[in-house]
């Protein structure tokens, strides 16, 4: 015996089969059916499903094969993974590879052998489906297209269950996240009909609580809160307003005392076609930490000290009534101006343009006394052009004779890093409702372009860029220069980006190069461009996006394997590093749903597949014997209640015998294809042509009177007969005869109406065939 080969992905192709946990597991009634199926089909002695670690071959499911596994250098299977294609063995005692197998040596041992490779994710072969008979023989084409279809079936059936137990885990996790989705209902009355499992741990009620017909949601807000919410919900129903977000506290009474936990809402109607509301979806994020944090600091700069460290800050002076104002040094030096640049700077030109209104608002306020202070959050531009947010202080402290002031006094102090790390948190709650919002709105649409249209322009203005982009790479792509546009936006171009809308839902492709644009494809690698992206760089093919002056190209993963990329770009503040953790959480949300979605792509395609070769002839393609005959029964039963005509030809290919004898079954084969395909060219969309068995087909004329059946069948009849039948070089001359019998009220069942037909095509062939008789 010769060494067995081995496939060149063995390591990982035995990893995912441990991966995958099918080795020495339980017997499956789908897998046993199976390969009773293809053994029955097949005619084989024995059917076997098959996995080959890396010593043995174990047996999923087995009939006709008493041991449960074998080596795996006596296996004929581990030849057909090597290759990754069936493999068929017509007389192993005449093949050098197995003919001194002891499982072919042995007394009734294996002679045929048909294997079809059981293949996860292109390139992975498992084991195999495969059948062994004790005698030598010959594996039609049929055959072994089921075989290799049931081999399909098999793998599409392992990695489907593979990733639903992957989705569940995951789902799972997120069902432990911060954020509780509820639905309200809008007719009879306002009520909430759905209340995610992890209410009681964001919010602190149970969600059959919160679900019981007697307990309306406000009732747990708090009465400080309680109307605002109920109107702006009202508005949200009546449709003045889009969405609704708002902060506030939920109450609730635990051993005697009242437990407090702000929660921040956001919501939005569901609406049909014509703008009514249909219901009202919200998302509840526990808050308190955040709110207390807030209420906290807010306090702290209530009872700011304004000597308190003067060190620390940086103090400014000025002179109400000439006003000139003095800067510490520090200050100025800290900002990048040097002192002798102060006598012609004038800082109220540094101030951010949108802060500058509200800045001489705020000191306004302190002037006329209408607040004790001055204090504001503002942004100045450093002497480099960027721009450093500031915390000022100020108070009054000088006065003239009449009162009217003459100096403030305050100080200045640096938040950039506190304003980022906000917006940080910010960000990261927005990231996670995004999350939750978009996973809800994939489940219940599956539409991937419209999560993208709502996602990503969210991500575009968190992210300060005007142009956005979301692509999906199709399975299998090993090139990766073509991707499948789910999403794309320009927010300075509208027009554009409605061209391209339509575009994408009718199945934009789009061809992608470049330098940056390989890395994140081929490696995986995200890629922050602070610079202009040239077209070496980062091309794309038909669409044409503006010149891109900066950009943040991502790869989209499930698990390791990069299944699409996002970019965005155009950004007037930069790309920070930690924007990619902020991200991630959306990455790997958006990745796992173009998987899932290609997923359930394949079952429907699948699914699809297997009910055309359940309901058609294999062979000829037109209706099976048990589809004809369920069609023959309702027009039965048509008939009894409507007494509408109906009329059945059943039709044989004169001598056909004879073509197969003369010709080969290639040729009958092809005869009795050509004799569909003519015959369906003579008859109407609502007529059923099905094959009985061998060459006797049947034709089902609804609505059809006999007279009328009969100039139908004699069209077929004369187009066969009018010109021969081309097989390779040859001219078969073919003819068919035909009995029609009209469906009658003394038909008690449809064997009768069958058995007339019958017999009137016995007598067209004791006529001497090629011609049709009525029954």
């Amino acid at each position: 015996m010769q060494p067995f080969p081995v496939p060149k992905n063995e390591k990982a192709r035995v990893q995912l089969l441990h991966e995958l946990e099918l080795l020495d597991t339980d017997a499956d009634p789908i897998f046993d059916r199976i390969t009773l199926l293809v053994k029955d089909l097949l005619r084989a002695d024995a059917a076997l499903i098959t996995l080959l670690d890396e010593e043995r071959q174990w047996f999923k499911a087995k009939v006709g094969f008493n041991e449960s596994e074998t080596p795996r250098k006596v296996s004929f299977c581990t030849h057909v993974i090597a290759a990754g294609e069936t493999m068929v063995i017509e007389d192993a005692t005449q093949d050098k590879r197995f003919c001194d197998n002891p499982y072919v040596l042995q007394k009734e041992g294996v002679r045929a052998y048909a294997g079809a490779p059981i293949t996860l994710y292109d390139d992975f072969h498992l084991g195999t489906l495969c059948v062994i008979c004790n005698q030598p023989r010959k594996f039609s084409a049929a055959e072994l297209r089921y075989l290799e279809t049931f081999a399909d079936w098999i793998a599409a059936t392992i990695a489907d269950r593979f990733e639903i137990d992957n989705y569940r885990a995951e789902r799972d996790v997120l069902a432990q996240g911060p954020v509780c989705a509820v639905v309200w209902r809008i007719e009879p009355d306002v009520h909430l009909s759905y209340v995610a499992e992890n209410a009681e741990r964001v919010i602190g009620y149970d969600r059959d609580f919160l679900l019981r017909a007697d307990v309306n949601y406000e009732a747990i807000v708090h009465p400080a809160e309680r109307e605002e919410l109920l109107v702006r919900m009202q508005r949200l129903i009546d449709g003045e307003e889009d969405a609704l977000e708002m902060d506030y506290r939920v109450v609730r009474e635990l051993e005697g005392r009242k437990v407090i936990r702000w929660v921040h809402h956001f919501a939005r109607a569901d609406k049909d076609k014509d703008g009514k509301v249909l219901r009202v979806r919200g998302y509840l994020l526990d808050d308190s930490k955040g709110k207390q944090l807030e209420l906290a600091l807010k306090e702290a700069n209530q009872n700011f000290d304004i000597a308190l460290n003067a060190g620390e800050y940086f103090t400014w002076s000025w002179m109400l009534q000439s006003d000139e104002l003095d800067i510490s040094h520090r200050w100025q030096v800290y900002l990048g101006y040097v002192s002798a640049e102060q006598e012609t700077l004038d800082w109220r030109e540094l101030v951010h343009p949108e802060d500058l209104q509200q800045l001489q608002a705020r000191v306004q306020d302190h002037v006329r006394g209408s607040a004790d202070r001055f204090e504001i959050r503002f942004r100045i531009r450093h002497h480099d052009g960027h721009y450093v947010w500031v915390h000022s202080v100020g108070k009054i402290v000088e006065f003239d004779e009449q009162q009217r002031p003459l100096r403030m006094t305050g100080i200045h102090h640096d938040i950039s890093e506190q304003v980022a790390n906000e917006t940080f948190l910010q960000q990261q709650a927005e990231i996670l409702e995004l999350v939750s919002h978009v996973q809800h709105e994939f489940m219940l649409a599956k539409d991937f372009s419209d999560v993208c249209d709502y996602a990503l322009p969210k991500l575009m203005k968190m992210t300060h860029t005007n142009v956005g982009f979301v692509g999906e790479l199709p399975p299998a792509s090993r090139q990766r220069n073509l991707v499948l546009a789910h999403g794309l936006r320009i927010a300075t171009d509208a027009k554009d980006t409605d061209a391209f809308g339509k575009l994408i839902r009718q199945g934009l492709e789009v061809e992608v190069g470049g330098d940056v644009v390989k890395k994140v494809l081929l490696r995986g690698e995200p890629e922050f461009c602070h610079e202009p992206i040239s077209e070496l760089e980062l091309q794309f093919k038909p669409v044409t996006l503006p010149p891109l002056k900066n950009g943040l190209i991502l790869p989209l993963y499930f698990k390791r394997e990069v299944v699409g990329l996002m970019i965005l770009a155009n950004t007037d503040q930069g790309f920070e590093r930690r924007l990619l953790n902020l991200l991630r959480p959306m990455l790997d949300t958006l990745g796992t749903l173009m998987h899932m979605r290609r997923m359930d792509e394949e079952r429907l395609a699948a699914i699809t597949e297997l009910r055309r070769l359940a309901t058609t002839d294999e062979l000829t393609g037109v209706a099976n014997r048990r589809v004809f005959w369920e069609a023959m029964e309702q027009r039965f039963d048509e008939f009894m209640r409507y007494n509408a005509p109906m009329t059945v030809a059943i039709i044989d290919l004169d001598h056909f015998k004879k073509v197969n004898d003369t010709y080969g079954h290639a040729a009958g084969d092809e005869v009795l294809r050509e004799f569909c395909c003519r015959s369906k060219e003579q008859l109407r969309d609502i007529d059923l042509l099905g094959r009985l068995g061998g060459e006797e087909f049947a034709v089902l004329l609804p609505y059809t009177n006999e007279a009328d059946a009969i100039l139908a069948v004699e069209r077929i009849r004369e187009s066969i007969a009018a010109s021969a039948f081309q097989y390779d070089d040859k001219q078969l001359k073919v003819t068919m005869s035909a009995g029609v019998t009209e469906l009658r009220s003394s038909d008690h069942k449809i064997d009768d109406w069958m058995a007339r037909a019958d017999e009137a095509l016995y007598r067209a062939k004791e006529k001497g065939r090629n011609q049709t008789v009525t029954g």
